[in-house]
């Protein structure tokens, strides 16, 4: 027998209980409702991948790969558990060369990293991705985007920003404030920082990462300009648009905006030059959403042509977004679940017990969820039990119900009772 320690998940791993799970299963529900709007293809890929594939250089980053659990199997061959889902895409696309572009698919599943654990991060996690193969218009990037902002008012998000940016213009700045081209990744890392750590540890990092001082404060100042997006990128404009990256992202992000306003989904958008995303991959418009202090980003992804390229030895555009469900959740908490469209069946005593198994049986029918009593107990102690499910409706049966032919229905939530036939008890439950 397992020890009292034994018994217990991996240490940033957990169960998620049947409330939670409601929840969830609702949201991402949404989720995906949204995703089919967009004409996005469901796609489903394994947890295991090969070793050389997760750890293709330029494919996840060096910090991922330290994260990656990674092991021989039974066979000698050394394999992966996934760390995200754009990886296994840009595998399967390889595979797939002939696939009608562009490909637009979704996929929500766990990923896993042997990370630090901490509140909303965890070890095995679940993420939700929608990626465009395919294209280079900055068209395929606005409909991401679009539908990012449309899952989040799907979801019930009233107020949330969406961040942009591009990696080229990021790249001209970096240029622009005299830092070396052999430093430029060790810059956006130190940047991708801000939000957690702040300006002067971002300065202490960048020092760290052997950037002169006066480099690192002027980068830090290009990218705390702010203002309105079509003023902030003429202000831009003015100091690095000699630079050929420069131009091309400035240009980019002019078309990525004026899609996106004719989309309708301009109102959550901010351009912030501060923004870098992690991934050494990303090489044009990168995206994140944010809900507001402490929480972090909700979403991230971005325009990466020259990964899936790795896999399939030729370059192919590609663009997409990741939603962290855990941190979707997290801030979703207080939904609880209410169990709508549910019943429990309660009978008064043996006698009733088969006129309840029909009445659960009817109602399951007509798409309600119903249960029944599996343990013989009193009808008060049947009641709790409900209760403590969070069930907002109980059916009672007992003889003078049968009688009359109908059942006594109780509201949980008002304390309201009435007595109904079986099929006008439906009709209620389902209105909820």
């Amino acid at each position: 027998m397992p020890s009292p320690e034994a018994v217990s998940t991996p240490r940033g791993m957990r169960d998620i209980k049947p409330e939670e799970m409601r929840v969830r299963e609702r949201m991402l529900g949404s989720i995906k409702r949204v995703f089919k709007l967009y004409g996005f293809a469901p796609l489903e890929t394994p947890a295991l991948e090969s070793w050389e594939v997760l750890s293709a250089k330029g494919a996840g980053g060096s910090e991922i790969i330290n994260e990656t659990y990674n092991f021989e199997d039974k066979g000698g061959r050394r394999v992966g558990m996934r760390y995200d889902l754009t990886v296994p895409l840009a595998r399967f696309i390889a595979m797939n060369p002939n696939i009608p572009l562009p490909f637009k698919r979704y996929q929500i599943g766990s990923v896993w990293r042997y990370g630090d654990v901490a509140k909303g991060r965890l070890r095995e996690f679940w993420q939700a991705d929608v990626d465009i193969v395919g294209s280079e218009s900055m068209l395929a990037d606005a409909e991401i985007v679009a539908c990012t902002v449309d899952v989040f008012r799907e979801l019930g998000f009233k107020e949330f920003t969406v961040r942009l940016n591009n990696r080229k213009i990021l790249s001209a700045m970096v240029k622009f404030a005299g830092i070396e081209a052999g430093k430029v990744e060790d810059a956006f890392r130190a940047i991708d920082k801000l939000e957690k750590i702040g300006k002067e540890k971002v300065f202490e990092e960048l020092a760290g990462r052997g950037i002169e001082k006066k480099a690192g404060e002027k980068l830090m100042e290009l990218i705390s300009l702010s203002g309105e997006a079509d003023r902030m990128l003429d202000e831009c404009e003015k100091l690095i648009g000699d630079i050929k990256e420069g131009r091309e992202g400035i240009a980019e992000t002019r078309e990525l905006i004026s899609c996106l306003r004719k989309m309708g989904a301009e109102g959550n958008l901010k351009v912030d030059f501060s923004l870098a995303r992690g991934m050494e991959y990303y090489t044009g418009p990168i995206f994140e959403v944010f809900f507001s202090e402490g929480i972090g980003s909700l979403a991230g992804g971005g325009r990466y042509d020259k990964m899936i390229g790795l896999f399939l030895g030729k370059e192919m555009p590609a663009t997409g977004i990741s939603f962290g469900i855990e941190r979707i959740a997290e801030v979703m908490g207080e939904r609880k679940d209410a169990g709508e469209k549910s019943v429990f069946i309660a009978s008064v005593d043996e006698s009733s017990m088969e006129e309840a198994m029909k009445i659960a049986g009817l109602f399951r029918k007509n798409g309600v969820a119903a249960m029944i009593d599996l343990r013989e107990r009193s009808l008060a102690k049947q009641l709790n039990y409900a209760n403590s499910l969070n069930i907002p409706y109980v059916v009672i049966i007992g003889r003078e119900e049968m009688k009359q032919g109908k059942v006594k229905l109780r509201d949980f939530r008002s304390g309201e009772e009435k007595l109904v036939g079986a099929e006008e008890c439906i009709e209620i439950i389902k209105k909820g």
